[in-house]
């Protein structure tokens, strides 16, 4: 089982911005408790808010073409951006919101402006379910067992908030504890299999995180 492969920069230099990075909103919460990370209102992969920022990216198994390619950012156009593919045999594919490993301890959840098609798998990706490669601790099997949720994308923008509380490992995951403060990743990703190959249609908006009370 595959997540995000860490790739620093890759969106930036796709998307041809270079080596900046976006200026950073207050990371105060609005009256929602709301903290921006993006409105996807600008041509770049990159996302900022106070002390979190990061960068979008694509991936897959390899087994299908995914749009836009792997590893190539987002390119958004009219406060939107479209990951589309069919046909992914291996464990699937999906979009990736990289934040390089930051503390996430003072907010309680995500939430997330999306439309599409068919079920998507939140997962929050952590040092402790992730292995070396991808800047994680995990060593042996059960590794990529990250904390996740299930959402259901419809055909209009919705508002998905997403609690850490309601996170959890699969069954087959090494059993980690859910620790905030060095989060490596968000990812959305429509799982697949040889039996049953995935289809990604995914429209994002918005990303913001929630302030913990």
């Amino acid at each position: 089982m595959r997540s995000a492969i860490i790739l620093v920069g890759i969106g930036a230099a796709a998307c041809g911005t270079g080596p900046e990075t976006p200026a950073p909103s207050s990371g105060l919460p609005d009256a929602n408790g709301d903290v921006l990370l993006d409105e996807l209102d600008d041509s770049d992969a990159l996302f900022a808010a106070g002390s979190v920022s990061g960068e979008w990216f694509t991936y897959s198994d390899g087994t299908s073409p995914i749009t836009p390619p792997d590893h190539t950012g987002i390119a958004a156009a009219g406060g939107e951006a479209h990951i589309s593919g069919s046909g992914f045999s291996d464990w699937g594919a999906g979009l990736s919101a990289y934040f390089r490993s930051v503390d996430l301890t003072a907010f309680d959840g995500f939430r997330l402006r999306a439309k599409g098609t068919g079920s998507i798998i939140v997962e929050l990706a952590t040092p402790a379910t992730s292995p070396a490669a991808e800047g994680g601790t995990c060593v042996g099997s059960g590794c990529f067992g990250h904390f996740a949720t299930s959402i259901e994308l419809a055909p209009d923008y919705r508002d998905y908030d997403i609690s850490f509380a309601t996170l959890v490992q699969p069954s087959w995951a090494q059993p980690a504890s859910l620790a905030l403060d060095g989060v490596i990743s968000l990812n959305l990703v429509a799982k697949g299999s040889a039996a049953s190959p995935a289809a990604l249609d995914l429209w994002v908006d918005r990303l913001a995180l929630h302030a913990a009370p």
